[in-house]
């Protein structure tokens, strides 16, 4: 594994540590090769508290007798989450297959400003095929997907909410701003960052500004609060331009990518 990286210093050495040996454990007991493996929330995000939980995330393959098995392993690879961490991957065949029918993960992980280890060469080989499955209206589909969900589990309906719970609204919501106005080019995963390369409505940047400000100064028990009707008028217009873009036919993929695509996994499998 190549030398880890995380420019804003999210994880301490020592979380960095134990998250490394609980990464060559969970390796070591269900027979896979770790071939990428990142931090997928709050911490990569950019909205954590001092107690956020480590959510790490991994691409793995195994050997090839496990694929040639009449009883294949599961494609996931999953741990209870022990005090603050909580550990699972995804097998490389199972990623692929996701990122060609429009799922965005693979490739906000591929993104993630927190990388706890590569096998050398991994990104660059595995980032052309993922970019390539993507387009505009498969993201639009998968960031409207999320925000609404985000909103009826948390905020809809509801007079008083976790105030928390905006972030994951506004993060999806961002995303679907950054693809109306900034078709085309990459997106950052670090909501900071997202929403640095975006013009938001003023009211709605200042509140967002407060409650980011509150979240990291009260940790996980931010607490309940009254509606930012800001936020909520921002997420609806986000919504309504995706929802009438998602109503649109979507593009023609590439022939020859799906060919790629398996060429790709079987070199990892075999390297």
């Amino acid at each position: 594994m190549i030398l880890d990286y995380d420019p804003d210093g999210a994880v301490d050495a020592a979380q960095r540590i134990r998250i490394n040996e609980r990464l060559a454990q969970v390796a070591r007991e269900d027979g896979a090769r770790i071939l990428l493996a990142v931090e997928s929330g709050s911490r990569a995000w950019g909205f954590h508290s001092p107690d956020s939980d480590y959510d790490v995330r991994f691409l793995y393959v195994r050997g090839l007798d496990a694929y040639l098995s009449l009883k294949p392993p599961r494609d996931v690879i999953e741990r209870p989450i022990v005090d603050d961490l909580d550990v699972g991957g995804w097998d490389l065949g199972k990623a692929l297959v996701l990122a060609s029918k429009g799922n965005a993960v693979v490739s906000e992980w591929l993104t993630s400003p927190i990388i706890y280890g590569e096998a050398p060469g991994f990104r660059n080989a595995v980032v052309p095929i993922v970019q390539a499955w993507r387009n505009h209206h498969g993201d639009v589909a998968h960031y409207l997907g999320l925000a609404r969900r985000q909103w009826a589990a948390f905020i809809d309906t509801r007079e008083s909410v976790r105030l928390k719970k905006y972030f994951y609204v506004i993060r999806p919501a961002a995303a679907l701003q950054w693809l109306r106005d900034r078709p085309g080019e990459p997106m950052p995963m670090n909501l900071p960052a997202l929403l640095a390369g975006l013009s938001l409505p003023p009211h709605t940047a200042e509140a967002l500004s407060d409650l980011r400000a509150r979240k990291q100064a009260a940790g996980e028990g931010v607490g309940e609060g009254p509606r930012e009707p800001s936020i909520d008028a921002y997420v609806s217009e986000m919504l309504g331009w995706a929802a009438e873009m998602k109503a649109r036919a979507g593009p023609v993929a590439d022939a020859g990518l799906w060919d790629r695509t398996e060429a790709l996994f079987r070199n990892w499998v075999k390297g």
